[in-house]
């Protein structure tokens, strides 16, 4: 009989970074740099931004005379900051309620208290996309966890909770739906993997709704028009496919947005702020523990020793991960040298939770 071990993490409130635990919710980000640029937080920090550094009330974008910055704002207007110039962010103060900070998909939301998904160590093709998202195209790529042993997946879907009259058998871990029989707007999807060993993503018992679901057509032909605004506003490609991807996550397209980040460091176009925005989706709109811990380990290896922000964000993220992985010593060490990161940005309602977190992994380390 296999074993599984259910992994249990207690998740706090999130806007787009950390920072938003203490009520700092960004208003826009970074999309391109060019030159000598800084920002000045209100606390007086200053921030070297890079292609997706948030931004917050208050703070003051720098260019020098061979600087520019280009940001896109929360209600995803693109503005420009043309060398030798000091101006107050004057994006609008983001809303609250909107999908990128709180909404139904976001897991960890002040206004539901600590919520905690389940993580499940045990072998099985878990499904990594599509789930938890909407989608803007009905032939979405389907990706699961390979299990040791097995040489063949067979693949289903599940429309509205009833079997859907197609199946497909690859080698691989990742295949295309290919749009027969037609995805339809309104209905509810669940991609079911079977490996040839027995083992199921129907296995992952606790993972609570993974379900996606098409944009309708009205829907669609917005992005579509946002879209064509960014080609028409933002030269660089690059950042182009960072400002498409603000406007797939407004419209809970997770998985094609994540598809849109992931296809960036692949060009050479790898920021820390771009991996710490691929480990959050992965860990609080996705509930994928591993991907996360990848992505924030890539903002470890990629941050410089001042960038004190993205620092503390990824280490308290990688504290969240070892927590889930029931790994409490590393844990804490994550999320001790969050804290100090935090104190030093004047952050206190972080540091304050973190040390409830610190006592809660104490505890259960000390009942091994």
């Amino acid at each position: 009989m296999k074993t599984r071990m259910a992994i249990i993490i207690g998740l706090s409130s999130i806007a787009t970074t950390a920072l938003a635990a203490s009520n700092r919710i960004s208003n826009g980000l970074i999309i391109h740099t060019s030159g000598e640029v800084a920002i000045e937080r209100q606390n007086g920090l200053i921030v070297r931004p890079t292609s997706g550094t948030p931004i917050y009330p208050g703070d003051k974008l720098r260019t020098a005379q061979n600087g520019q910055l280009t940001i896109q704002c929360a209600d995803l207007g693109i503005k420009s900051i043309a060398p030798g110039e000091n101006q107050l962010n004057s994006c609008l103060l983001a809303n609250e309620t909107s999908k990128s900070a709180c909404s139904n998909e976001v897991i960890k939301c002040p206004d539901r208290g600590d919520d905690k998904i389940t993580w499940y160590s045990a072998p099985i093709p878990y499904i990594i996309s599509p789930r938890r998202t909407k989608l803007l195209e009905g032939k979405p790529i389907l990706r699961w966890n390979p299990v040791a042993g097995a040489t063949s997946y067979k693949l289903s879907l599940r429309e509205n909770g009833a079997k859907l009259n197609w199946e497909m058998t690859v080698s691989g871990t990742e295949a295309v739906y290919p749009g027969e029989p037609a995805l339809k707007p309104g209905a509810s999807y669940k991609l079911i993997v079977d490996a040839n060993t027995g083992a199921s993503s129907e296995n992952a018992v606790g993972e609570g709704d993974i379900e996606f679901s098409l944009l309708d057509e009205g829907e669609v032909e917005r992005v579509k028009s946002e879209v064509g605004a960014i080609d028409k506003q933002v030269a660089n490609e690059s950042s182009q496919k960072l400002a498409i991807s603000s406007i797939y996550l407004n419209t809970s397209a997770i998985a094609e947005a994540i598809e849109l980040l992931e296809t960036l460091p692949k060009t050479g176009f790898e920021t820390p702020p771009i991996y710490r925005i691929l480990g959050d989706l992965y860990l609080d709109r996705l509930q994928l523990v591993p991907q996360a811990k990848f992505y924030y380990s890539k903002v470890i290896s990629a941050a410089k020793p001042d960038d004190i922000e993205e620092l503390t964000e990824a280490r308290y993220g990688l504290g969240q991960v070892h927590s889930a992985m029931r790994e409490n010593q590393e844990a804490m060490r994550y999320l001790r040298m969050a804290k100090d990161g935090f104190k030093n940005l004047n952050d206190l309602p972080m540091v304050e939770k973190i040390d409830k977190q610190l006592r809660d992994l104490q505890r259960r380390e000390d009942r091994k």
